[in-house]
């Protein structure tokens, strides 16, 4: 007679559907994370040239003001040495519009550039080492104003020391910045 033997049912094997649904889990997983980085990328991207692009205007400003302070310094420097600082604050500021007219025709396109004498005595006039810090005089100092077509603008405040010398008592970039107010997260009860 012939017996069969027969087979002992294998112990400890593992079925292919927990295995299936665990690689499922993990690619999807892994998708998501495709995803996100190539997100987060694109917006790093985007924030980056915006950042370059503000750079260029701030670095094309700061050349402008430079070139309008080395031109009010050259009218400064056709006055005599002992010209008052009051009239040699009056003699650049009569010629503080050509100068800028002058200067934004060498600026970037787009830049714009103006130069007005400051009012309400925010500027101060001194003499040697005291510059910057002696009586408030409300027409001794030039204000310049530069702006870029992006919204970044360089204000510059220019004072005339005894010599007669143009001293800058400020100097300071800036972001011009319009709120939008068009999206409504909550309108309120």
């Amino acid at each position: 007679m012939i017996t069969r033997r027969r087979e002992a049912p294998a112990t400890g094997s593992v079925r292919m559907g927990p295995i299936s649904i665990f690689t499922l889990v993990i690619v999807l997983c892994l998708a998501v994370l495709a995803v996100l980085s190539i997100t987060t990328a694109r917006a790093d991207a985007a924030l980056a040239a915006r950042q370059a692009s503000f750079t260029q205007d701030d670095y094309a400003n700061e050349r402008v003001a430079q070139m309008f302070a080395a031109e009010a310094a050259d009218v400064l420097a056709t006055l005599a040495p002992s010209t008052a600082p009051e009239d040699a604050a009056s003699a650049l500021a009569a010629a503080a519009p050509e100068l800028a007219a002058r200067t934004e025709a060498s600026a970037p396109a787009g830049t714009t550039v103006t130069a007005t004498t400051s009012a309400g005595g925010d500027a101060t006039v001194g003499t040697g080492a005291t510059a910057g810090t002696g009586a408030p005089a409300a027409d001794a100092a030039l204000v310049l104003t530069v702006a870029a077509p992006s919204g970044r603008t360089l204000t510059a405040t220019f004072a005339v020391d005894s010599g007669p010398t143009l001293t800058i008592t400020s100097w300071q970039p800036a972001t011009t910045w319009t709120e939008d107010t068009t999206d409504t997260l909550w309108m309120g009860d």
